[in-house]
């Protein structure tokens, strides 16, 4: 009986720890690798890493040592505009970072995230917030695959 329970338990449970997003889903679309330039002058890059609803995020400054950290993502695409809330994250050492609310929308190969700040209210719009690096609108993109070094035969 109680191998029995623990079977259904893992039937139960491992799925859901590790199950892939729903095809066509935003969040399925959101999966992978996104790029984009922060800041007045766009003097910071973003780099998100999205693997089922974990993310982590690799901030680099033209100066400085780069910024990590990882957490959740938690969308709502019943929502109008549709909400992106950054959540559970923290960095390497361990400090947490507090929780921001979003709205996103996808556009093509575009991820386009306003963001309302930390622990503050949700944007409305994508119009540009006040002053700071995360009210502003990012417009995620994917990365270029590198180009590959064209290679000369030498055949005859």
């Amino acid at each position: 009986m109680r191998l029995r329970s623990l079977m259904i338990l893992s039937v139960l449970i491992v799925p859901a720890m590790g199950a892939e997003p729903e095809a066509g889903s935003d969040l399925s679309k959101i999966q992978g690798r996104w790029e984009t330039s922060v800041g007045k002058k766009r003097e910071m890059s973003v780099a998100l890493e999205v693997k089922g609803n974990d993310v982590s995020a690799t901030i680099s400054p033209k100066r400085g040592p780069k910024l990590k950290a990882s957490g959740e993502l938690q969308l709502d695409t019943k929502s109008s505009p549709r909400s992106l809330d950054w959540v559970k994250f923290s960095t390497p050492d361990g400090t947490e970072v507090p929780k921001v609310l979003s709205i996103y929308r996808l556009e093509g190969d575009k991820l386009i995230v306003r963001s309302g700040g930390f622990n503050d209210d949700r944007p409305k719009s994508f119009e540009a917030g006040r002053e700071g690096v995360w009210t502003d609108v990012m417009v995620f993109t994917r990365p270029k695959p590198a180009e590959k070094a064209a290679t000369v035969s030498s055949n005859p």
